[in-house]
């Protein structure tokens, strides 16, 4: 019996000291990868592709690695991104394409667009301007910017001006400008970068006939740039295409296809915007008269929150109405409302002018 208490004894000192000596206690597990979709109907016929053509990794002065930038994209609903790290002025000096090679895995796996592009860095004028969709980053290095906008053309880049208001006292448009342009080698202007805009280039996008892009030109992480927390997503470039491939996004850049959609703010061609909000916006008729009003229901099937005020008061009807994305809202007007006219206040068809829409 003695033996047996021995034995057994033992044998729990050795349970004990197993159980001190564990290497470890598991105590949560790894957050899972979530995508948040933006949703956005078609418009006339074509997909909305949600892209950002501008941001920088490690690889120039960015501290984010190139794969990252993918992971990023995907789960804040993007669909497409350019990688534009900055480009050296000295040939041979360092691998331009080895961003977009770093990042080609994990963009083929989460089904996002990549775009091979790099971002020409020079003093005003002309500044930095990105170079889309090209085959061999590796040609633009050189101190020439000359030679280095007319290597991207023939290669037969996008070539987006950018941040234009970015480490200048006025925003203007200069000579160096002018002879790009009649070039064709400016084919677009970033309205908006990280956070600002401007309407200065606005104006030049519509009177020249430009293409209009929003970017976060980002040099860290999405969550350190912007408080997720109160705003819905991240600054982006809005593209009407036949689908999410290289080849349909850049038709669409060239063809100027695109809405900057920054905070809550868009910008665009007003066709573009009243084709945008015509595909989100359904309005009932009336499911109630009663007391001289009518009952509308006004339904939102995209993620976008529109915010519209009254063009010229009429009795009955609302001076202000907010229909939020993705839902309903019963809106009340007098009983003989009839064309009744709306500012949308967040989209911008110039600087200063809103789209105008008949409502009731």
């Amino acid at each position: 019996m003695k033996k047996k208490v021995l034995i057994t004894a033992f044998a729990a000192l050795l349970l004990q000291a197993g159980a001190q000596h564990k290497n470890s206690e598991k105590m949560g597990d790894y957050q899972p990868k979530v995508r948040r979709e933006i949703s956005i109907p078609d418009i006339d016929g074509m997909k909305v592709i949600k892209c950002d053509f501008h941001m920088h990794t490690v690889n120039s002065d960015g501290n984010i690695a190139p794969w990252v930038r993918v992971d990023e994209a995907w789960e804040e609903g993007l669909d497409a991104i350019a990688i534009t790290d900055h480009i050296s002025h000295t040939a041979g000096s360092r691998d331009e394409n080895r961003s977009y090679n770093q990042a080609l895995a994990e963009a083929q796996k989460l089904g996002i667009t990549l775009i091979r592009g790099g971002e020409m860095s020079y003093s005003m004028a002309p500044g930095h301007a990105n170079a889309l969709f090209i085959e061999d980053v590796n040609k633009l290095q050189t101190g020439d910017w000359r030679a280095a906008f007319a290597e991207a053309k023939a290669q037969g880049a996008f070539i987006e001006w950018n941040h234009p208001g970015w480490g200048v006292d006025t925003i203007k448009w200069h000579k160096e400008h002018t002879e790009l342009f009649e070039k064709g080698m400016l084919n677009g202007i970033e309205i908006f970068c990280e956070l600002e805009w401007y309407p200065e280039a606005v104006e030049w996008c519509f009177q020249k006939n430009l293409t209009l892009i929003a970017n976060t030109d980002s040099h860290e992480s999405m969550a350190r740039l912007y408080d997720f927390n109160t705003m819905k997503h991240r600054p982006m470039t809005l593209v009407l295409a036949s689908d999410n491939s290289a080849d349909a996004i850049k038709e669409a850049l060239f063809a100027g296809r695109t809405i900057a959609y920054f905070y809550s703010t868009l910008i665009g061609k007003e066709a573009l915007l009243r084709s945008l909000f015509n595909s989100s916006i359904e309005i009932s008729k009336p499911h109630l008269t009663k007391d001289n009003q009518k009952f509308v229901r006004v339904s939102n099937s995209s993620d976008i929150d529109f915010e519209l005020s009254i063009k010229n008061s009429q009795k009955g009807c609302p001076e202000k109405i907010t229909i939020p994305g993705g839902s309903s809202i019963n809106v009340v007007i007098g009983s003989n409302a009839d064309g009744v006219s709306y500012f949308v206040d967040n989209c911008l068809i110039s600087h200063n002018k809103k789209l105008e829409v008949v409502l009731f």
